[in-house]
């Protein structure tokens, strides 16, 4: 069985530790970024899977970063390394939208395992939607019409969404390709 390649942004200002995070990552595809500036830039092109937010960034605590890169995506965890490891600033980091903290030096085998744990959380909450509805679908066969209405709009709901997020990163994917928008809209049709 192979792996399936996801897209992780990892932001730290130190390029060697960015080098040892790709290897690190490997088979993942890691896109990095410098600064906070360069992380918003990335996070609007491109759709990510997972984002590894420093607390090392210049001029940046990376908590207002983690804040605005969980309010644009609240879907895609985020893990905050940093070499504080005060409980305080843990909080904050928590509290501004990372689902994992970690201390640096970072521990490898740590951020494996929760990486893998983040990817799988993010499938299953991708899919929560259209298996809930699927569900109420079953349940309600046989019953009056009526009844059915409303499980089968949250059954088209789930599919419109899903449909659009794939809109979404198939566009980014052809626009980063060289794309533009008519020509896609022309082929997606």
């Amino acid at each position: 069985m192979t792996a399936v390649v996801k897209r992780v942004l990892y932001v730290d200002s130190d390029s060697e530790s960015c080098l040892l995070m790709k290897d690190l990552l490997a088979p993942h595809a890691v896109d990095i970024a410098a600064s906070d500036p360069d992380a918003r830039r990335e996070a609007r092109r491109h759709s990510y899977d997972v984002y590894i937010v420093t607390g090392g960034a210049p001029g940046s605590t990376g908590l207002a970063l983690c804040a605005w890169l969980h309010r644009v995506d609240p879907r895609t965890p985020i893990v905050f390394c940093s070499s504080n490891g005060s409980a305080q600033y843990q909080k904050l980091a928590l509290e501004a939208g990372a689902l994992r903290y970690q201390v640096k030096p970072i521990d490898p085998p740590l951020l494996r395992s929760t990486m893998g744990l983040l990817l799988k959380l993010a499938e299953l909450e991708s899919t929560r939607a259209l298996a809930a509805a699927q569900q109420a679908m079953r349940e309600l066969d046989g019953r009056a019409p009526q009844a059915r209405e409303p499980a089968i709009a949250a059954h088209e709901d789930a599919q419109r969404r899903r449909e659009c997020v794939l809109r979404a990163r198939a566009y980014r994917a052809f626009r980063d390709a060289g794309g533009n928008r008519a020509n896609f809209e022309r082929l997606w049709r």
